[in-house]
């Protein structure tokens, strides 16, 4: 079975949806302002209702790139630019902060690889190889302070020291504990004091893993041979380690783990190893055949993907705002752009896709929010705009070659 059906659009309906792409394309780019800590041009915010860039929406601009070159590389150097001595990467930036130091290293907060991300972006927007070696300068150091500073177990993972290290809010598997929100003192270095931590984190290894192999890749395009089999090399390990301390045989399912164990958490964190290609064609099939492809479990819900699986217990059927702990976020189903053709699961992403249009099209009262409820579609919460909810939309359109 297919992660969910092809939803049915009369021909007026397909005529209005292309009707609206040059007002979606302005909403997007009307998200477009200047930041305080920027002056070298405007960059893409989130939405109305978050003022700022965040790391974790780095795949936004990636998107971008299409409709506006310049500012989808602007957000890349921004974070370079302001790339702490140590090697951490500011979380977010507000566009214009009371405090201009700000508690903007408080936490990780990154999912697809930022090296990744920002070479794609290079790519896409004809960089020079000056830029380029700056990527990779910035990468090393950002994997350098992630040996330091959380590896505190030496086990060569990633470890997670608080709720919001992989931007689950409210999501029991990041808060289930008395973990808390941030680290202390806003400060990405210190573990909270709590029993639980710290936590063996699948996705922030998997980010890792993303960051290693995009190191080895710019190393052989910047002619140094010997750190690209050395980036390889690291890359290898942390996949050994993926493998050996947060992989369920039973359950064929990659979870978190601590010093009790498994911590055994259905969620969309999984996808987070899709993303960022941790896995071989086999070990994805053995997840995704088991988790996204039977109706009514795992992630199969009518509008997925669901953040947390519909048949785990910690599933939060009240579907309350900004929750990660049951609704449907677009940030999941826009990375999914990112890794679904790679694993061979085209049929699904164009069904994914088209489901998104499918819920716009019945919530007229859509504002273009950043949640949708995975049983009916609906849009959950407040916001205007949110910048990956009108991107879904424009990448539907191309996709269903409307």
């Amino acid at each position: 079975m297919p992660l969910t059906d092809m939803p049915h659009f009369t021909e007026e309906e397909k005529k209005a949806v292309v009707r609206r792409v040059p007002e979606i394309r302005t909403r997007l780019l009307n998200n477009r302002v200047n930041f305080d800590q920027y002056p070298d041009g405007p960059i893409l915010k989130v939405g109305d209702i978050y003022e700022g860039i965040w790391l974790e929406h780095n795949q936004d601009d990636f998107f971008l790139a299409e409709y506006d070159p310049g500012a989808a590389w602007r957000s890349q150097d921004l974070f370079l630019r302001h790339q702490r001595e140590d090697g951490l990467f500011p979380y977010m930036f507000p566009v214009h902060p009371e405090d201009p130091a700000g508690l903007r290293f408080g936490q990780v907060q990154c999912v697809w690889s930022a090296v990744r991300c920002a070479l794609e972006i290079a790519r896409k927007t004809g960089r020079p190889e000056s830029d380029l070696r700056r990527i990779y300068e910035g990468g090393v150091r950002y994997d350098r302070w992630f040996e330091t500073y959380r590896n505190t177990l030496g086990t060569g993972l990633a470890e997670m020291f608080c709720e919001y290290d992989t931007g689950h809010d409210n999501d029991p598997r990041v808060m289930d504990g008395g973990i808390p929100g941030k680290c202390p003192g806003g400060e990405a270095t210190c573990m909270p004091e709590s029993p639980v931590l710290p936590i063996l984190s699948a996705d922030l290894s998997a980010m890792l893993y993303g960051d290693r192999t995009a190191l080895a890749e710019l190393a052989g395009i910047l002619g140094k041979s010997e750190e690209q089999s050395a980036w390889r090399e690291k890359a290898r390990r942390l996949k050994e380690a993926i493998s050996k301390y947060l992989y369920d045989p039973e359950d064929h399912f990659y979870y978190d783990r601590n010093k009790d164990g498994f911590r055994k958490y259905r969620t969309e964190h999984v996808t987070r190893l899709f993303l960022n290609r941790v896995l071989t064609q086999q070990e994805f099939d053995d997840v995704y055949d088991r988790y996204f492809t039977v109706p009514g479990k795992g992630f199969c819900a009518p509008y997925p993907i669901p953040s947390v699986a519909v048949d785990d217990p910690h599933f939060d059927r009240n579907c309350p705002k900004n929750s990660w702990g049951c609704n449907t976020q677009a940030l999941t189903a826009l990375r999914a752009v990112l890794w679904m053709d790679h694993y061979k699961r085209s049929e699904d992403l164009t069904c994914l896709l088209a489901r998104w249009l499918r819920a716009f099209c019945d919530h007229p009262e859509s504002t273009f929010q950043q949640e949708l409820h995975p049983f009916t579609g609906a849009p959950v919460g407040e916001g205007v705009g949110y910048a990956p909810s009108l991107l879904i939309y424009l990448e539907a359109v191309k996709r269903l070659g409307w």
